[in-house]
């Protein structure tokens, strides 16, 4: 087995070899003028594809990670290899992966490290501690923030050694978003203070707000990102250049939903020049219903440019929604067992006929592979 070091000399090779600096340039034009809503030659698309190669870098298990940045660079590379050597529009990057703690450590959450997945809150804050709550301007000593700097550091020092900056991009790590912070921070009494005691709930998420948007300007600042644009968890914005999740938020009601939590996503997004946001909830393609109650409220954000969700009903009848309020729409569609290859991009491609505002990413079949690129460019000219 390699040891780090030469792991990580091992995936940069697999990184020169397989992620192109050309097609990169062409994935973040393509994404930005998507995400713009400006036309593209052919929207963006983006699968995986089996590179023999990455079984030769080690596993690393979620522990050996945190503790060791050489060893999540790796990880990640070797998780990217797949989508990057797709002859798609997949962007290459890195982060400091340290998990969903981020911004609530910067409250004192307590937290674990388990080898099987990622870090994860397992003591809450009460809410006596936080009604006078405030967070500091320098965030750099709190929580995991000496870790994260040191991933972000290590990241972009190996990439530069390694003449990687134009391959593999460095982006922020998962900031999630002000209620998801708030709700790791106080817990699940949120749901029911925000009954009991609104003004209190005000001032979590204001701090929460203040926690997000500390968290991404220190990333971007990382990163050297200093202006509007950049590389936003995957994906490449011209303007904004970030992303908030929000997987708790779905569960409020809408009146809660607008008085709670739609003001301080507002907040959020217009600390960086706007963004996209994406939430988690039900099972894909299983018919559920989560979040989708707020999908105006969302699209109502004045500065939110891109929409990913996983939940859905009529999946055509939402996409085309949320594309008719001027949001781009990032995910895939439902594919019926047997559908073919061309009749189904067809279908997809009918969903943007104006060719913006739709980052299709989907898993196709292995026996499609060579095909998709050439399929899903052919049905957009023939709709012209």
């Amino acid at each position: 087995m390699l040891d780090v070091r030469e792991a990580v000399e091992r995936a940069c090779d697999l990184a020169h070899r397989y992620f192109d600096p050309e097609k990169n340039a062409r994935t973040r034009q393509r994404q930005a003028a998507t995400l713009a809503w400006e036309p593209v030659d052919y929207l963006p698309i983006i699968f995986d594809v089996k590179v023999l190669e990455a079984d030769t870098l080690p596993e690393y298990d979620w522990q050996e990670q945190w503790y060791d940045p050489a060893k999540s660079f790796v990880a990640q590379i070797k998780g990217q290899l797949g989508p990057g050597a797709a002859p798609g529009d997949f962007l290459p990057s890195v982060r400091a992966d340290l998990g969903v703690i981020n911004g609530p450590s910067l409250f004192g959450v307590g937290f674990q490290v388990p080898e099987h997945t990622k870090p994860v809150v397992d003591r809450f804050i009460a809410k006596e501690a936080l009604c006078d709550f405030s967070l500091p301007d320098d965030i750099r000593d709190l929580g995991v923030m000496p870790r994260l700097i040191e991933h972000i550091q290590h990241h972009a020092a190996v990439l530069k050694a390694h003449g990687l900056e134009a391959h593999v991009d460095l982006t922020h790590c998962d900031t999630q978003g002000p209620f998801d912070i708030a709700d790791q921070v106080l817990g699940h009494h949120i749901f029911t203070e925000i009954y009991d005691d609104p003004d209190f709930i005000h001032h979590l998420m204001t701090e929460a707000t203040r926690a997000f948007i500390a968290v991404t300007r220190l990333c971007k600042e990382l990163q050297g990102e200093h202006g509007p644009g950049g590389n936003a968890a995957g994906f490449w914005m011209q303007q904004g250049g970030m992303r908030i999740c929000d997987d708790s938020g779905i569960l409020l009601s809408r009146d809660s939903f607008a008085e709670f939590v739609l003001p301080y996503h507002a907040q959020a997004l217009s600390a960086f020049d706007g963004g996209w946001l994406h939430y988690c909830g039900g099972v894909p393609g299983g018919g559920r219903a989560e979040g989708l109650h707020l999908h105006d409220l969302y699209c109502s954000l004045p500065q939110l440019y891109g929409f990913n969700f996983t939940t859905g009903q009529d999946w055509e009848a939402e996409i085309r929604k949320v594309r008719a309020r001027h949001v781009a729409y990032i995910g895939g569609l439902h594919r019926p067992e047997g559908e073919p290859l061309e009749a189904y991009l067809t279908r997809v491609a009918q969903l943007a006929p104006e060719r913006t505002g739709f980052l299709f990413a989907y898993a196709f079949d292995e026996a499609e592979w060579d095909a998709v690129v050439p399929t899903w460019q052919r049905v957009q000219d023939n709709l012209s």
